[in-house]
């Protein structure tokens, strides 16, 4: 999506007061969040379902419902663009058959590759991360496979990409315990964690979820909540943004600190929802830490958080970020959210 003053009288330089003003009023206010799913009535959605319960990352096909991580209930549930339910709900496997699977981020697979091993083996058409260390594929019925298994070794997944480097495709799971983006070849088979380095980043703080945007690897950091390092640190600045190659070299630090507090949904804007423009293209990002939904240009400079009547919108628990839902116009732009980690809502904004 790409931004303009309206009524395209000049291009704003965003480095005067004067600009600052005219883009806050502009284009970051004037939104409307709506809850079409929650886990309770207090949330006012038009769907209460208690299996929706801290939901992370969402998944769809061009025609499909949207795929749901459920972290709290160990699930995946499905939904359409107006909340209506799905009956399908897919059980995520634990290493530990005693308890709930912890999917956090999850992607739709359109490749020939990533086959789940059977006999025969079987094509995976959505892919999910765990905090428990594995990554699970499914491709039929009400349960996935786990396909990797690194939870020996204390991985803790958060976030899950998929893209292409010298004619391969490979999957990349955001390990923040270890620090480390874990990169999966096309049969699941771990290659390392050893790349994605940026010596700019002070020790403490860890990849936390990734997105493949443009052809390139955009990676989000947090602050890891020491001594175990298997949760973020919430706090004004707790954060940056990266953005790699598919081989895993540095080609950019996107944005430092400043608003950035546990970012976790990342998504280029789309035209419809922001105003219509034509000179700076737009990325939106999510902060888990303080709810807030913050308007970048694609140089990284921030232009400042949507709000509502001059407000600052707050989401609690805010997870991932999705447009392009099917059966939605560009106008929406989706969100999943599990406000103090034990409730959940998958809904959208949109402008007034």
């Amino acid at each position: 999506m790409r931004l303009s003053v309206v009524g395209g009288l000049f291009v704003c330089l965003l480095g005067t007061t004067n600009c600052r003003k005219v883009v806050l009023r502009a284009f970051l206010d004037g939104y409307q969040q709506t809850n079409l799913v929650a886990s309770n009535a207090s949330y006012s959605p038009v769907l209460v379902d208690s299996q929706l319960v801290n939901p992370w990352g969402m998944a769809f096909t061009p025609t499909s419902p949207v795929w749901i991580s459920d972290n709290g209930t160990g699930l995946s549930t499905l939904y359409d663009h107006t909340g209506k339910k799905i009956p399908l709900v897919v059980t995520i496997p634990s290493p530990d058959s005693a308890k709930e699977g912890k999917p956090t981020g999850v992607l739709f697979n359109p490749t020939a590759d990533f086959m789940i091993p059977a006999k025969p083996p079987v094509a995976s058409r959505f892919i999910f991360a765990t905090e428990d260390g594995t990554i699970i594929a499914w491709g039929g019925g009400t349960k996935g496979t786990i396909v990797a298994d690194r939870s020996e070794w204390g991985a803790v997944y958060k976030g899950i990409a998929l893209d292409s480097t010298g004619g391969q495709h490979f999957l990349y799971a955001t390990n923040f315990h270890a620090g480390t983006i874990d990169v999966f070849d096309k049969d699941f088979n771990y290659v390392s964690g050893t790349t994605f380095h940026d010596p700019g980043i002070p020790h403490g703080f860890a990849p936390f979820n990734i997105r493949s945007i443009g052809g390139w690897l955009w990676v989000t950091y947090a602050k890891q909540l020491a001594p175990a390092d298997h949760y973020d640190e919430a706090g004004p600045g707790n954060g940056f943004i990266d953005i790699f190659t598919p081989g895993g070299a540095l080609v950019s630090r996107f944005a430092t600190r400043g608003p950035l507090n546990s970012p976790w949904g990342i998504v280029p804007a789309k035209e419809g929802f922001v105003k219509q423009a034509d000179s700076v293209n737009v990325i939106l990002v999510g902060n888990f830490g303080d709810g807030r939904i913050n308007m970048y240009t694609d140089q990284g400079i921030f232009l400042g958080p949507l709000m509502d009547h001059n407000r600052p919108i707050v989401i609690g628990g805010l997870w991932d970020l999705e447009n392009d839902v099917p059966g939605t116009t560009t106008a929406q732009l989706f969100f999943t959210a599990g406000p103090n980690g034990s409730d959940g809502i998958f809904g959208f904004l949109e402008r007034k």
